[in-house]
């Protein structure tokens, strides 16, 4: 007689740590733009400012000394012009750009792009190139700022929810905005515009990161408090602050991102540097640049942004290129 003997395995599964085990390789390898090289021709950038990579991994590069946005497929040793003059002309009209600084996509592949010395936050078709005419979708068209609420003044990042609604950071008003799809004039979620000194008041809000569809918070970075926050709509004082070691050390933090997995990261530009907030932390660590092995050198780190493999990339306004740190 055989006998048969039936064994239950057990699985024992760890839950992923994002926070000890991402880490990525401190060698950075440039993907766009080169080294020092600034210029207007295809391959180069001049001050290349926020990034945003689509689900293709296409870089879309905010190149603001070229007043254009350049967009860069992987793997390609060129860009094109995906909005603004090929050749770096600024100007007013529908088809130019003044200095673009920040840049995000609605679910429908329109192009959103905040034109800083215009004042005026533009939407471009999917596809579209240097030929193409951008329509005002927040501010002037003709360029004017001013503190109304049908106007912006020196607008930073943008951002889009489900319902096509526009937030925008408004730096030069000390405020965030939102313009409902469509709409003529903007509300003012968070106002710092009656000043204020405290390090947990608004100064210059700068990157932005809707939350949940942007319920009821955002994440903020502010280049003139030199930290970022977490920040719920209409409050006078942030509900979090994200500090460095203890202490506000950050300076002029700029593009600020989370990963799939709810941690926040802050090029910190001025101390040459990417910080990463693990999810439930508000203090930092320095991730690449300033406190690393990390190469290059980092300069003027300002834009920052992963791919679908969660490598790191970052641009580098003095370097004038865009680099790929490779996850490990």
């Amino acid at each position: 007689m055989l006998f048969f003997s039936l064994y239950s395995a057990t699985t024992t599964t760890t839950a992923f740590d994002s926070c000890t085990n991402l880490k990525w390789n401190l060698t950075g390898v440039g993907v766009a733009g080169a080294a020092g090289g600034g210029g207007n021709t295809a391959s180069l950038l001049h001050d290349p400012l926020f990034i945003y990579i689509d689900a293709n991994d296409t870089l879309y590069i905010c190149d603001n000394g070229n007043n254009r946005v350049q967009k860069w497929v992987a793997g390609a040793s060129t860009g094109t012009t995906a909005a603004g003059d090929s050749g770096g002309s600024n100007g007013k009209t529908a088809i130019l750009l003044d200095k673009p600084t920040g840049i995000t996509f609605d679910s429908m592949g329109y192009m959103y792009i905040t034109d800083y010395n215009n004042n005026r936050v533009q939407r471009f078709p999917p596809n579209s190139n240097s030929a193409t005419s951008g329509t005002t979708v927040a501010g002037s068209a003709a360029g004017n700022s001013g503190s109304t609420n049908g106007l912006l003044h020196q607008p930073v990042d943008v951002k889009v929810d489900g319902n096509y609604n526009i937030f925008i950071t408004d730096m030069g008003n000390k405020r965030v905005v939102k313009w409902a799809a469509n709409a003529t004039i903007g509300s003012v979620l968070i106002d710092g515009s009656s000043g204020g000194a405290a390090q947990n008041q608004i100064s210059n809000p700068y990157g932005l990161i809707l939350i949940n569809d942007s319920l009821n918070h955002v994440y903020l970075s502010d280049n003139n408090q030199r930290s970022a926050y977490l920040w719920a709509f209409g409050a006078a004082n942030a509900t979090t602050q994200y500090i460095i070691a203890n202490s506000l050390q950050m300076d002029h933090p700029s593009q600020i991102i989370q990963d799939q997995y709810g941690n926040l990261y802050v090029a910190d530009a001025n101390q040459k540097r990417v910080v990463m907030f693990c999810v439930n932390s508000t203090v930092g660590n320095v991730i690449v640049g300033t406190g690393t092995t990390s190469t290059p050198t980092l300069a003027n780190p300002t834009g920052i942004a992963f791919d679908s493999d969660l490598n790191l990339y970052v641009s580098d306004g003095n370097l004038n290129e865009v680099l790929k740190y490779t996850l490990l």
